[in-house]
C-alpha cells in the first residue's frame, strides 16, 4: 500500500520546494519488510526471538507470575523440592525460586540493556573521534583502547567495582567502562573507511560541518556492526551481572539476582540442587537466545550473503 506524504526539500537548509514522496516510502517500507523476511527465515533467529521475548515478559510480568513475595520467607516451606506449589522449589529461607527468577530478570535486563547503552554510546563517540580526525587524537585513543582491550572484560569489571564499591548501580557502571572498547575498535575501522569515501569528499567539498559529516552521513553508515555486536553484548552483560553478584560484588541478598541465587545455592548442592539449578539454567537459555539471533542478524546484514 502506497502512502503519499508531502515533504519540505531544503538545500543548505533553504527552502526550495516541496514533493511527493510516496514511491520512497513505499520502497522503505518494502526493504524493511524484506529484512523481516529474510532475518526470519533463520531458524536461529525464530528461536532466539521467542527465548528474548519470553525473558522480557517475564521481566515485565513478574507481579502477576506469580502470588509469592520474592524476599519474604516461610519457615514452613524451607527447601522444598519442586511441586505443584512450589515449581521451581524454595531455597534455606522458604523463598520460591520460580518468583526470585521472574523478579530477578528485572535485574539481569535492566543491567544488561543499560550497562551495553552506555559503553556502546561511549565506544561510538571516540571510535568516530579516533577514526575521522587520526593523528594525534587517533593515536591516543586507540592506545587507551589497546590497554583496555587486554584485559578480560569480567576481570576489569571486578577492578573498577573495587574502586567504586558493591551494589547494582557500580555493576552497570563497571560493565560499561569494561566493554567500550570492542565498539571503539569496529566504530574507527568503519570511520577509516567510509571518510575516504566519494559523498563524504563532496560534503566537505560543500563546506558542511565535521558534525554533519559524522553523525548525519558516516555514523549511520557505520552502525550496522555496532548493532550486532551490541547484541551480542547484552548476554555477556548478563553472565558478568551474575558472576559479579555470585562473588558478592553486585547485587546483595535479599535482592533476587541470579548470581545470587547461585551463591545462596552453593552449599546446598548435596540436599537441594536446585536451588542452583534453575537460575543456572535460565542463564544458559537467555545468553543462548541472544547468541541465536545476534548471530542470524549479523548473517542477514552482511553484504555478502546477500
Amino acid at each position: 500500500m502506497s502512502i503519499s506524504k508531502d515533504v519540505q526539500v531544503y538545500v543548505d537548509d533553504k527552502w526550495v520546494g516541496q514533493e511527493t514522496t510516496n514511491e520512497h516510502i513505499t520502497v522503505r517500507k518494502r526493504d524493511t519488510i524484506d529484512f523481516l523476511k529474510r532475518l526470519f527465515r533463520h531458524k536461529g533467529a525464530v528461536i532466539g526471538s521467542i527465548i528474548i521475548v519470553l525473558f522480557v515478559l517475564t521481566a515485565a510480568l513478574a507481579p502477576w507470575l506469580t502470588r509469592y513475595s520474592y524476599d519474604a520467607p516461610d519457615v514452613n516451606a524451607i527447601l522444598q523440592s519442586p511441586r505443584r506449589e512450589h515449581i521451581f522449589g524454595t531455597d534455606e529461607f522458604g523463598r520460591d525460586i520460580f518468583t526470585r527468577i521472574a523478579y530477578g530478570a528485572r535485574i539481569s535486563l535492566q543491567v544488561a540493556f543499560i550497562a551495553v547503552s552506555f559503553s556502546l554510546m561511549i565506544g561510538t563517540i571516540l571510535g568516530a573521534l579516533a577514526g575521522y580526525y587520526g593523528g594525534t587524537i587517533d593515536y591516543i585513543i586507540s592506545a587507551v583502547t589497546d590497554i583496555a582491550w587486554a584485559f578480560p572484560t569480567t576481570l576489569l569489571a571486578i577492578a573498577f567495582i573495587a574502586a567504586l564499591g558493591t551494589g547494582l548501580q557500580n555493576v552497570i557502571i563497571a560493565i560499561a567502562l569494561a566493554s567500550w572498547a570492542g565498539y571503539c575498535r569496529v566504530v574507527r575501522g568503519q570511520f577509516l573507511s567510509l571518510k575516504q569515501r566519494e559523498f563524504i569528499e563532496a560534503a566537505r567539498i560543500l563546506g558542511m560541518s565535521d558534525a554533519r559529516i559524522i553523525f548525519r552521513h558516516i555514523l549511520p553508515n557505520a552502525l550496522t556492526p555496532v548493532i550486532v555486536m551490541a547484541t551480542l553484548e547484552l548476554p555477556k552483560a548478563i553472565v558478568i551481572e551474575a558472576s559479579l553478584s555470585f562473588l558478592g560484588l553486585g547485587a546483595q541478598p535479599p535482592q533476587p539476582s541470579w548470581g545470587v541465587i547461585l551463591d545462596s545455592g552453593k552449599g546446598l548442592l548435596d540436599q537441594a540442587p536446585w536451588v542452583s539449578f534453575f537460575p543456572g539454567l535460565m542463564i544458559m537459555i537467555v545468553v543462548l537466545g541472544f547468541n541465536l539471533f545476534g548471530d542470524a542478524l549479523r548473517d542477514v546484514l552482511d553484504p555478502n550473503n546477500s
